[in-house]
């Protein structure tokens, strides 16, 4: 774990000093977000917070990793290249010399190929003048046609916007007593009393409940009820909840758990929060509804896809996820930070499947493929511009089941030289015919994740002449400083797309499959052109690393970020923002 030493001088006896933990020290900053979703159900505002050193060194920002999930000490990072979108140069001029204040700002985001229009405002306050703690709101605004649109206008704001933005962290805000989903009809007593779940640690409870475990893959496992795992994001303090979990022993860990499960099962109103938030017991049972109906059609020997569905689950946004076959996980695992969650939450509305990935499990490759839920309403009409998700209801299949998909609905598919294949929006393949065929250091050598380009070349080459079909884009990590290069499909096309250029030897057709961020793909490669994308064989390094152009056909990569500025310059540039950055990082 990361520590912060506080100390102080005590004259003439020498220095008192206290050792905290990081995670601890900014778990209010990381988790401010999550807790305004409650306040906000809408895609048109949305909250964050940062905190800064005195010197404009970044400790936390959404844009960066937990301190739970890193495992080596990450590189120092300006506030200037994280919050890139906006003037922001002259805002934190003044966040480092004001005590607080408040500054507005207009920005353009980019969003699905088109413009919109928000008006940013960061209220920042400095504590006891070691830290700056900035609280950042963001507030769609209608686009006017009419007038012009300056980029970036920066402008001082009215007293009043205070009101709007409060200087508070505290996640025991009454506003928290507000249920989240609506009480169940019918008789209260019976609808908590029948929950048939368990806590997803089936190694402490192997002896307990009655329940048949097993041996699922490489985990332990029960086909009986779904388990049930509570995140660190569903506890008023999440750190409390990792940290015990840590360090506590079987027996400890046991009796909070059991609490957890008789709080979440209680009638009487009796017994005591065990930690959780308050709309965490509610959403529990909301997902248990949902989630016995993945359970019937998970046991119904009738479905065609029985033999293949390897897991179902359902996580809301709070942090509850329930998983059938119930399983264990690790008690660091968070549902948001997976990609399936993430995919999901930038589509919502449609169905998103991932690239290939290694089960944790011990199923092999598998594509997860998820789709969002929204809150109930009586008239069942959701809008996607107003309405945030409430929950993500997710499936496992295998890796190769797409293609068996393919294969068995598409007779043109099996024709000599025809070649069918699924891409998501990102270019990787969740279906080849290479992936029908054995392993092979020469002719198949299997990548743990297959792109486009990687396998046909050719087609790589003629789609980026499509500008309305994909783009190469770049952005800067600096978690580990190197600048990722990686493309992106454009999910709203409508259109079938053939080759550009008339004439070439394979023949292409590709089109987007309506409600979800697959793309379908038919190749005539009767006379296989010879197209080359340069991709590393060793490592994720680009080959070429001063030049990068949309028309350049090349294989997602990464290259070395290079240093920033040398002493001297950064004596003389101490105020100016590195262009090379701006223009490759990725809006927040």
């Amino acid at each position: 774990d990361t520590i912060v030493s506080i100390t102080h001088a005590v004259l003439p006896f020498g220095v008192v000093g206290v050792d905290l933990y990081f995670s601890d020290l900014i778990e209010d900053i990381i988790s401010y977000q999550q807790q305004q979703l409650q306040f906000t159900m809408n895609s048109n505002n949305y909250l964050y917070a940062f905190l800064v050193e005195a010197d404009g060194n970044t400790l936390a920002h959404p844009a960066l990793s937990r301190p739970s999930t890193q495992n080596q000490t990450p590189f120092p990072v300006d506030i200037q290249y994280l919050e890139n979108s906006t003037e922001f140069s002259n805002i934190r001029l003044k966040m480092l010399r004001m005590e607080n204040g408040q500054e507005s700002t207009t920005i353009y985001l980019n969003k699905e190929r088109w413009q919109e229009k928000y008006l940013r405002t960061y209220q920042w306050h400095n504590v006891l003048g070691i830290y700056i703690m900035c609280l950042v709101n963001n507030e769609k605004q209608q686009q006017d046609t009419n007038s012009s649109r300056p980029m970036v206008e920066l402008k001082q704001t009215v007293g009043a916007m205070g009101a709007a933005l409060p200087m508070v962290l505290n996640p025991f805000s009454p506003k928290n007593n507000v249920p989240l989903y609506h009480n169940p009809e019918g008789d209260y007593e019976e609808y908590y009393t029948t929950i048939d779940l368990m806590y997803h640690r089936l190694d402490l409870l192997r002896s307990r409940d009655g329940k048949n475990l097993c041996r699922y893959f490489r985990q332990i496992a029960t086909l009986d009820v779904p388990t049930l795992f509570l995140s660190s994001l569903a506890f008023d303090s999440p750190f409390t909840f990792l940290h015990n979990n840590r360090m506590s022993s079987p027996q400890s860990q046991l009796h909070t758990l059991e609490s957890i499960m008789a709080y979440l099962k209680d009638t009487t109103g009796l017994l005591a929060n065990p930690g959780l938030r308050p709309q965490i017991r509610q959403e529990v049972n909301a997902l248990y509804n949902a989630m016995q109906h993945l359970k019937k059609r998970h046991q119904d020997a009738r479905g065609s896809l029985k033999n293949y569905i390897i897991r179902r689950y359902i996580a809301s946004v709070n942090g509850v996820l329930q998983v059938f076959p119930g399983t264990m996980l690790n008690n660091n695992y968070d549902p948001s930070q997976r990609i399936w969650y993430r995919k999901a939450l930038q589509h919502p509305g449609k169905i998103i499947t991932t690239e290939p990935y290694l089960d944790a499990g011990g199923s092999g490759y598998i594509i997860t493929v998820a789709h969002t839920i929204f809150e109930g309403k009586s008239n069942a009409l959701h809008s996607i511009e107003r309405d945030q998700p409430v929950a993500i209801v997710a499936m496992d299949l295998p890796y190769a089941y797409f293609y068996k998909m393919i294969l068995d609905s598409t007779p043109l598919c099996q024709m000599y030289n025809i070649k069918c294949l699924l891409f998501e929006n990102e270019g990787y393949l969740i279906a080849h015919p290479s992936m029908l065929e054995p392993k092979s250091s020469l002719r198949n050598q299997r990548r743990p994740h297959e792109h486009l380009t990687h396998k046909e070349s050719y087609l790589a080459n003629d789609i980026l002449n499509h500008k309305n079909l994909v783009r190469k884009l770049a952005c800067a990590n600096y978690q580990n400083r190197t600048l990722q290069r990686y493309y992106v499909f454009n999910t709203s096309l409508n259109e079938i797309l053939t080759n550009v250029v008339h004439g070439e030897r394979t023949k292409y057709a590709i089109a987007l499959l309506k409600g979800s961020n697959i793309f379908a793909a038919v190749l005539n490669s009767t006379c296989d052109g010879g197209a080359f994308c340069p991709c590393s064989t060793i490592d994720r390094q680009c080959l070429n690393c001063k030049r990068m152009d949309q028309s350049d056909c090349e294989c997602p990569c990464e290259c070395p970020m290079p240093l920033i500025q040398t002493l001297v310059e950064e004596r003389e540039n101490t105020n100016k923002v590195n262009q090379l950055y701006l223009n490759i990082t990725q809006q927040f």
